[in-house]
Formats: structure tokens, sequence, C-alpha cells
């Protein structure tokens, strides 16, 4: 009896039985119904009558020696994440089948549609996609994880500042020998280092650089800083009755006072520098630059004004055209100060001053890292989904 139930069994199975998984019951025709717990099948038409026990090992189910089964099923459960194998044989051949679902949702679905998502041009990286969301670190759905993702902070090696404008002051260190200048001429008898001191106030500097372009030496933090711009200055002098005379060059005091009396010394200015910056990922950190320029005078001028009145006096009095320059920056957040000292004489010959800048500097403020998020899995031109292994 026993024989014939095991054969009956197994024609049952091999012709007749269609196994549908319903959770954990998997229905055969003629009433017979298989209930599954841990790695045993059971097998009979009520729980509590059992029939036969079958152990499941790896992915088969053994039974008798003198049992012979087509039907082969081993399902694993991590969280909410189900893969469920089988193995029928058809017509003589062996076809095994893999069932993925996490969540209830088939896996192979949820990956079309992070595939069409992925290599959908028009969809820009980081938008979710029903549940799921390809780019961020954490997971959405337990269990699931088709690309692995890490974000990372980029920073340009080479960084370009257009037109950054500088506005400070202007003032010279006065060394001048006026003994020896008058002498010479160059200025008159009843002028003094008193005549030619400096109203700083209403001494401008404003510079106006084309292009600075900062180039990363050693994980950004050291960098190399150059640029080209105009560097104009404009020194008013507090002796409002100063007269200056072009060919020869030579200072005086004249009979008419002035509202404003300005010396204009403007020039085209190439600065290097090297710059540390203390935090290189943000644009709030400490920033120091520290190095040279060098300028070439392209413009000077002498220029009163009285009432309404204004007369300029174009002339190079006898300026030195080179200038060279110790210049430096100190940056904390949005706000960067500069300098810049004279190396050499401003005067070709008559007058010692070396003159010097100070002032605040908008923009050339580095950019914030920007976060790019790379995946493991390279972009694929196409992609064919199929549940058969």
């Amino acid at each position: 009896m026993t024989a014939f139930r095991s054969s009956l069994l197994v024609i049952t199975m091999l012709f007749s039985l269609s196994a549908l998984a319903q959770k954990d019951t998997i229905i055969i025709n003629r009433g017979k119904t298989i209930y599954t717990k841990v790695d045993t099948f059971k097998i009979g038409n009520d729980p509590s009558s059992i029939e036969r026990i079958i152990v499941i090992k790896g992915d088969s189910l053994i039974g008798n020696k003198t049992d012979s089964f087509v039907l082969k099923t081993d399902k694993i459960v991590m969280g909410k994440t189900t893969i469920l194998t089988k193995t029928d044989t058809v017509g003589g051949k062996q076809q095994k089948t893999v069932e993925i679902s996490v969540s209830g949702e088939g896996l192979g679905e949820m990956i079309e549609k992070q595939i069409d998502f992925f290599t959908n041009r028009d969809k820009k990286p980081g938008k979710k996609v029903e549940g799921f969301d390809l780019f961020k670190t954490e997971k959405l759905v337990e269990g699931f994880d088709l690309f692995k993702t890490e974000k990372k902070k980029e920073l340009k090696n080479v960084e370009n500042f257009w037109w950054v404008l500088d506005l400070g002051f202007s003032g010279y260190n006065d060394q001048s020998n006026y003994a020896l200048a008058r002498t010479t001429g160059f200025v008159a008898p009843n002028i003094g280092k008193d005549q030619l001191k400096l109203n700083m106030t209403g001494s401008r500097n404003v510079n106006l650089w084309i292009l600075m372009q900062r180039v990363n030496l050693a994980k950004h933090m050291l960098n190399l800083k150059y640029g080209v711009g105009l560097e104009m200055n404009n020194y008013r002098f507090a002796q409002e009755n100063l007269q200056f005379q072009k060919n020869p060059t030579a200072i005086y005091l004249g009979m008419v006072e002035y509202n404003k009396v300005k010396l204009a010394a403007d020039y085209i200015t190439v600065p290097m520098m090297l710059n540390l910056n203390t935090s290189p990922e943000k644009s709030n950190g400490l920033r120091l630059s520290a190095g040279v320029s060098a300028g070439f005078l392209y413009s000077s001028r002498f220029k009163t004004k009285e009432g309404g009145d204004i007369d300029k006096l174009r002339s190079d009095f006898d300026l030195e055209p080179f200038k060279l320059s110790w210049v430096g920056e100190l940056g904390l957040g949005p706000i960067t100060l500069y300098s810049s000292f004279a190396m050499n004489n401003m005067w070709n010959k008559g007058l010692d001053m070396r003159p010097y800048n100070v002032g605040i500097r908008l923009g050339a403020r580095p950019e914030k890292a920007k976060t790019k998020t790379i995946t493991a899995t390279k972009k694929p031109s196409s992609f064919n989904w199929s549940e058969k292994l």
C-alpha cells in the first residue's frame, strides 16, 4: 500500500500536478497539500495527519530511497528579501528558475525600473523612482542594493576668477632727502616732507584684475595664484596749493588753493603668490597668500579741482616706469583683505618714496567643493532581464 501511494505521488507530480507558490503553501491537485515549516515539507490533507515528512537539504527534496521527486525547491528569507529557487524536469531536461522579491515586489521588475532610470538621459541622477533612490547612500528598501554608491567631494585643480575688484587706500613711505632735491631743482625751496603729506582718506586705490587663476599644488591646501590687471593709485595731497610742472619736472607752491590736489599713477600689474587654504573643501576657511608683483606704469597725471573746474596735466613726472612689490592676501569666510608694499622707489630721480596699498578684495573667493556621486557600475547601453538562469 505504501509503494502504491509513493508511485501515485510520483505519477501525480510528473503529469498532472501544478505547483503554485502561495505564501508558505504549495497546493497539489487531487486534494494533496504540502505544508512547509522551517526545513520540512509535511505532505497530507491535514497538518495533524501527516502521511510523509520530507527534509530539505540544499535545493533538493529527499524522501525514501524508493521515492522520486522532480520538484526541487529552496527558499531563503533575509529581512524583506525572499529568494526562491525551483528546479523542474520538463521533457527529461532540468529547468531552473529563480524568483526574488523585495517587500513583495519582484526583483526583475525593480531592476528594469532602475536600469530604465539609469539609462534615461532625460532624467537627472538623484531623482526618486517609486520608492527607491539609486543615488542615495541609505537604502529605501531593506536588503536590496543594486548599485554600490559613493559620495566624493570634488575640487577643481585650476580655478579662474574673472573681473576681481579691489577697493582700498594708497600711501607711501617718504624717505626723501629734500636738501638734495632742492639743490637739483626738483622741488622748490619751500617744499619739504610736510608739504607732500597725503590726505589718507582721499588717497584711493582701485584695482581691477581681469583674471586671477588658482592652480592646485598639493591637496588643494597649497596653491599657486597669479593674475593680470590694472592697478590705479590716486595720491591726494594735504597741501592744497601744491603745483606740478613737467619738462623738466618741478614741484612748488602756487598762489591758488584748490579743493583737491592729486597725483595719479596707474600700472599694468602681474601678481604671483603662494596660497595656503586651511579648509579647501569649504569656502569659509582661513586663506593666506604671499608673493610678489611686477607693474608697468602706463598712465600718470596731476589733477586739481577748484569748484566745478578740473584741470589735468599729463606727464610721467620722472616716475619710475617699473614697480616691484611684495603682495599678500588674508581671507576668512566671505572677507578677503589685500596689501601691496613696493620694494623700489616710485620716482626715477629727485625724491625717494615707497608706495603701498591696503584694502578689501571683492571676488576671488574659492568655490565650495561640489559633491559628486560615483557608482561602481558603468552605465549600460542596454539591459535585458530574464528570471531564468
